[in-house]
């Protein structure tokens, strides 16, 4: 993977974005002091560079009655399927969020938001389905303290600097 190399006016742009994903290129343009050709041209870079995708906005998941979070770590057998194919399936259910591949006692850690207790069980029988699969352990969460997916927020100024020198 290619080295990116960024300076400080690209790393303000990609704050402002991280904070705000609607954020103006005419807001960020007064912001920065920056001219807006050269933001244009800069997001325009970032995209191509793959360290900006598409725009998502962040859906509450409580106010469209997927109150349930679900978190199952997996242990699976791979004589089969391989853990590519394995998640590809996992990640093909139903109210799966995330699919992680672990290094550690268990091979997978899936996400799941659901609507209540019998979506829950229904996403789980169809876990414990998928080939390869040998057991699993679900959580459900009880309160969320922390759900960022944002990126840049989640470090001090400090550690920004590092990640961007």
């Amino acid at each position: 993977m290619p080295e990116v190399t960024l300076d400080e006016t690209d790393f303000e742009i990609l704050r402002r974005l991280d904070e705000d994903g609607e954020v103006s290129v005419d807001e960020l343009s007064d912001e920065l002091d920056v001219s807006a050709s050269t933001i244009y041209y800069r997001l325009e870079g970032y995209r191509e560079q793959g360290i900006v995708e598409g725009q998502i906005s962040k859906l509450d998941p409580q106010k469209l009655g997927l109150g349930l979070t679900a978190i199952t770590e997996i242990d699976a057998n791979y004589d089969g399927p391989g853990y590519e194919e394995i998640a590809e399936r996992l990640s093909a259910l139903s109210g799966v969020q995330r699919v992680f591949f672990m290094l550690g006692e268990m091979s997978f850690y899936v996400i799941s938001r659901v609507r209540d207790h019998e979506h829950l069980q229904t996403l789980m029988e169809s876990i414990i389905q998928t080939e390869g699969v040998e057991n699993s352990n679900t959580n459900v969460v009880l309160r969320t303290f922390k759900d960022e997916d944002r990126l840049l927020v989640n470090y001090d100024d400090e550690d920004l600097e590092t990640i961007f020198e």
